[in-house]
């Protein structure tokens, strides 16, 4: 069984929600500079042999810290974690191969057991193209025992990028649509328009993935900032269903998706907002295990302490 970090274990002491020992145990270090600890992100991840792992990928303007709390919910949980850090001005193709290779520097260490990749936002468009049948790719993910959850990805395409995708605009304009695309989003311009190959032809996934659980936000109505009036100044809205939803990626035979009332920060929490309805949905999808009878309140609080006393960076 997988055993909490120390310093994890101090603060649940501390809180009086657990008495623990910690416990040395044998660990390895990837020598993976993409794999990090989801608390420190220029920190490599240990990684316990043998046991299942949970492997956070981020969204654009995020990085691995902002994953450290659902890490910590995890790790309560007894579900070790690391997460992928990434540059997001990358194409995403060029990050997608990264964390294939990544993922397959992982797998020896984790032998059979599951890897569960969970992806936010643009993390999910790549994420989910790394798990894709590349033919002309020098390394496919070799891993068989593997589940993908993505967490409001925009696999339509990106409304306000249009522009960026289309050809006789950016030939018209003699290269300036190119600049002002590339100053905006960076290289990965080309990838995230609705007209890009990439949104459009989306590739087959690897036959070993067990499943591809899509969580689409509908971010209407959603409120991300609040001023000392209880009114809302910054709206929790960044995709429209219609951009998370591409029927090729839907219609896989691995993919289960499903429909979430919240934001598109809500979803994945941060310091003053615990994202129940993703646990919920994580646990009712056997993704996250459950707390075990009569520890629902322990569970609780030690969920909201992770979250309310500990800043994401």
């Amino acid at each position: 069984m997988y055993k909490l970090p120390c310093w994890r274990l101090a603060v649940m002491a501390v809180l009086g929600l657990v008495s623990v020992t910690a416990l040395a145990q044998e660990t390895i270090v990837v020598q993976d500079k993409a794999i990090t600890q989801c608390d420190a992100s220029d920190s490599l991840a240990s990684i316990e042999p043998n046991q299942p792992l949970v492997l956070i990928v981020h969204g654009c303007f995020a990085s691995a810290q902002q994953f450290k709390a659902l890490a910590g919910v995890y790790e309560h949980l007894g579900v070790q974690t690391a997460c992928f850090e990434y540059d997001d001005r990358r194409g995403l193709d060029a990050v997608a191969n990264e964390l294939v290779q990544s993922i397959n520097r992982l797998s020896p260490i984790l032998d059979e057991q599951r890897l569960t990749v969970i992806a936010h936002s643009q993390g999910g468009l790549i994420a989910r193209k790394a798990h894709a049948q590349v033919a002309d790719r020098a390394e496919n993910i070799d891993h068989n025992n593997i589940e993908l959850v993505t967490i409001s990805s925009p696999f339509n395409g990106i409304e306000a990028s249009s522009h960026c995708g289309i050809g006789w605009l950016r030939v018209a304009s003699l290269g300036i649509v190119d600049g002002i695309c590339y100053l905006v989003t960076g290289a990965k311009y080309l990838d995230i328009p609705p007209q890009a190959d990439f949104i459009n032809q989306p590739e087959p996934l690897i036959t070993q993935l067990q499943r591809h659980l899509l969580i689409k936000t509908d971010e209407t109505e959603t409120c991300r900032t609040r001023n000392s009036q209880g009114q809302c100044v910054k709206d929790d809205y960044v995709f429209s269903l219609q951009e998370q939803t591409q029927s090729k990626v839907d219609d896989s035979q691995v993919s289960t998706p499903l429909v979430v009332h919240a934001g598109h920060a809500e979803i994945v929490g941060s310091e003053s907002v615990v994202p129940w309805k993703l646990i919920e949905v994580l646990q009712q999808q056997k993704v996250m295990p459950e707390p075990k009878e009569g520890e629902r309140a322990t569970f609780t609080s030690m969920v909201e302490a992770i979250y309310l006393n500990y800043p994401l960076g």
